[in-house]
């Protein structure tokens, strides 16, 4: 209750801020539940641009997908055992991106050279994105971008884009 009465005492910009503050720091589960009720018509129907906007966000659960495995204790994803006919990359994780990332952090940061080209193929923000190419090594520019990292989704993307364009390393820290 003390939450609400500070929203619903908050104005503009600050109390948007600030009820996205209070539901990214309830979880991503929390926030999955609070984009979908954004999608409800009687829910924004003041908002056109967030109308249109919410449409193009998918608030699905990897955990709730039928091949979800979680990862490991030893911080590697679980591998998914088909096999992948269409290329000659070797079986990716199915899940666990997070916890995979964060336990070789340190790695990725010394290692990763092509940062610019792996920020290219995530769907970031334009302020994130002018944040991390601000930095001017590789090694802050990848440690600003792994802070990005806030939920599973954005760690697969990350990963996918590591893994094409730092293949080596990638395949380095998968059989670590």
């Amino acid at each position: 209750m003390p939450q609400y009465n500070t929203l619903k005492n908050m104005q503009g910009e600050m109390g948007v801020i600030e009820l996205l503050d209070i539901v990214l720091g309830k979880g991503e589960d929390v926030c999955r539940t609070f984009l979908d009720l954004l999608k409800k018509d009687d829910v924004n129907e003041f908002s056109p641009e967030l109308r249109k906007w919410i449409k193009t966000v998918g608030t699905e659960d990897p955990k709730k997908e039928k091949d979800y495995k979680p990862g490991g204790s030893d911080n590697r994803p679980v591998q998914d055992q088909t096999p992948n006919r269409d290329c000659e990359q070797p079986v990716r994780p199915v899940g666990g991106y997070q916890k995979f990332l964060k336990g070789k952090t340190s790695k990725l940061i010394q290692k990763v050279k092509n940062v610019d080209s792996i920020i290219d193929d995530l769907p970031l923000h334009d302020e994130s994105v002018a944040n991390v190419r601000a930095k001017p090594t590789n090694q802050e520019k990848m440690r600003k971008l792994l802070d990005c990292v806030n939920c599973e989704s954005i760690a697969k993307d990350l990963f996918n884009a590591l893994y094409e364009h730092e293949k080596g390393l990638m395949d380095e820290l998968l059989q670590q």
